[in-house]
């Protein structure tokens, strides 16, 4: 095991709870030993795992000083990095601890000045994430495929709507174990291996990674990028080897192990697995395919060959548009609260954009036809109520819309006790449709809830010929998502009477409950082309209703719109 392996394991051990004296020792001096392991902390706190942590106790005491460290930070990172060091080693002095005279001794440092800090940990990994500078812009994240991992680790580097069989899906960045099977009932992944070579996986897949450079896929479809120095780059199927001579290839594994290989660009050569061991030495054995061309690989009983029309529209590229993760502050309880950025992969390129460079939304029409809780946020509400849907918090929103079982197909009308169910919004500028989502909207959800999100039509407020209603059944980041946040508790606000209209419902007297469930909170982006905008044409605004296709509605709680880009 190597020292990133082992600093890894020691940081996780602590942040459950579970290393002892011996492992403090080590730990401490991995951190003191090299500065590069204050960073892979920073981003091995990105998990579940802190939070537990971090709810152990005195849970207003910790944010308190992880707000107070916020504000203290420098502008450059490199001294807040050198900053975190010196804390880090804690200094026997500041912290009243006897002065460390040996290695034996160094396990006596207390579990709160870990504790502290794995806080201030938690302030460098908000730090490098935060924008820089009084303006927020939207930050390119996007990472140019086929580059060489930084580790020798087999790593899912992105997922989109990915459910495995059995478990929940790995978080991104999380290393996939050599040899061992995962099954990949929906969905897609992506999968970084350490010369550079990528493979996306479509569900249903089974596969597991058998080496640095090769993944051994049983059945499913994988799209496969070996760039200049991944070259002999292969995929086992129960019938070939495929190996990359410098390409882009599909293969696709049916239940019998027929293996379909479409070359997209460059050069593979095909092996009979029954009959080599090594396709490295056995060159005189492979058929090669080069761009443009298909077969199919047969094994029952004789290797044989079929031709197969080509088709690159079955070779992915990417990953799907989507949102891809999001950040927050803390609330005082502990879970997820204030929005402070969203990544968001539009045109293949994900970006991430600061809460502040996004554009808020207005609430302008509101009607429901039965009596729901139709508010949530804090014990008392702001003046007027609906500008809770305008805040950067996950927890506070106008929740529960009324809606229709068939979406809009002519304008809503917005007056009067005719007026259409559901609500109406206004963007404080104009959303100019570009590449992928355009809109995002994000929905808190439970467990007793449908897993893939509420249900909701988005429509236009204008209606003309071309223009559509679009109806989201699944969101980009699902209860299932490892990057949708576990929410803090809020109150949620029940109504003596129907709320008919945006006065009413600003009016009406209300009765608040405090929430005793876990809530996450889901996002999707909304794509102004899947409601027939062209693209550059512009929107001031849009029409949502519940799709009213169970009891359960859905519960807005931001909605904003994406900068156009530069």
């Amino acid at each position: 095991m190597n020292h990133q392996d082992r600093f890894a394991e020691l940081w996780t051990d602590y942040l459950e709870g579970e290393l002892d004296e011996r492992g403090l020792e080590e730990l401490h001096e991995l951190l003191s030993a090299d500065d590069c392991y204050v960073q892979r902390a920073a981003d091995l706190l990105q998990t579940h795992r802190l939070l537990g942590l971090v709810m152990a106790d005195s849970l207003p005491q910790q944010d308190a000083f992880v707000r107070q460290t916020l504000a203290q930070l420098p502008e450059n990172q490199d001294e807040f990095v050198s900053q975190v060091m010196s804390q880090v080693s804690v200094n026997p002095d500041a912290s009243g601890l006897p002065r460390k005279k040996g290695r034996r001794e160094r396990s006596a440092i207390s579990p709160t000045a870990w504790l502290v800090a794995a806080l201030i940990l938690v302030a460098v990994m908000t730090f490098v994430f935060r924008p820089m500078g009084p303006t927020p812009v939207a930050i390119d994240d996007s990472r140019p495929r086929g580059t060489a991992v930084v580790d020798d680790q087999v790593r899912l580097v992105s997922s989109a709507h990915a459910k495995f069989f059995g478990e929940l899906s790995p978080p991104v960045g999380s290393v996939l174990a050599p040899r061992r099977e995962y099954v990949l009932m929906s969905g897609l992944i992506e999968v970084l291996f350490p010369t550079g070579a990528s493979a996306i996986l479509e569900g249903p897949a089974v596969f597991h990674v058998s080496s640095d450079e090769s993944l051994a896929l049983d059945v499913g479809r994988c799209s496969v990028h070996a760039p200049e120095g991944a070259e002999g780059f292969h995929i086992e199927t129960p019938v070939t080897r495929v190996v990359d001579r410098g390409t882009r290839f599909s293969v696709n594994v049916g239940e019998m192990s027929e293996t379909e290989v479409q070359v997209i660009e460059g050069a593979a050569d095909i092996y009979d697995v029954q009959r080599v061991a090594d396709s490295h030495a056995a060159d005189d054995t492979a058929e090669r395919l080069v761009d443009g061309e298909a077969k199919r690989f047969l094994g029952a009983g004789a290797f044989a060959t079929e031709n197969v029309p080509f088709e690159a529209s079955v070779y992915r590229s990417e990953l799907p548009d989507r949102v891809v993760s999001y950040e927050t502050i803390l609330g005082p309880e502990g879970g997820a609260e204030h929005l402070t950025s969203v990544t968001v992969q539009r045109g293949g390129k994900a970006i991430r954009f600061p809460v502040d460079s996004l554009i808020a939304a207005q609430l302008t029409w509101f009607r429901a036809t039965v009596t729901r809780p139709f508010l949530c946020g804090g014990e008392t509400l702001p003046s007027p109520r609906h500008e809770t849907l305008r805040d950067d918090s996950l927890i506070t929103g106008v929740i529960n819309p009324d809606g229709s079982v068939e979406p809009l197909t002519t304008d809503p009308i917005m007056e009067g006790k005719a007026g259409t169910p559901g609500m109406a919004i206004r963007f404080d500028q104009p959303i100019v449709n570009g590449p992928g989502a355009d809109v995002i909207i994000f929905d808190l959800q439970t467990f007793g809830n449908p897993p893939d999100g509420d249900a909701f039509h988005v429509s236009p407020l204008k209606f003309r010929d071309g223009l559509k209603s679009y109806t989201v059944r699944k969101y980009d980041l699902t209860m299932e998502s490892p990057e949708a946040k576990v929410l803090t508790n809020f109150h949620v606000h029940f109504f003596a009477e129907n709320a008919s209209s945006l006065a009413e419902l600003n009016s009406l007297k209300i009765l608040p409950q405090q929430q005793s469930i876990q809530f996450r909170g889901l996002a999707v982006g909304i794509d102004l082309t899947d409601l027939g905008y062209a693209n550059g044409e512009i929107i001031e605004g849009l029409f949502i209703q519940d799709a009213l296709d169970d009891g359960h509605y859905v519960d807005p709680v931001f909605i904003a719109g994406l900068p156009e880009e530069e």
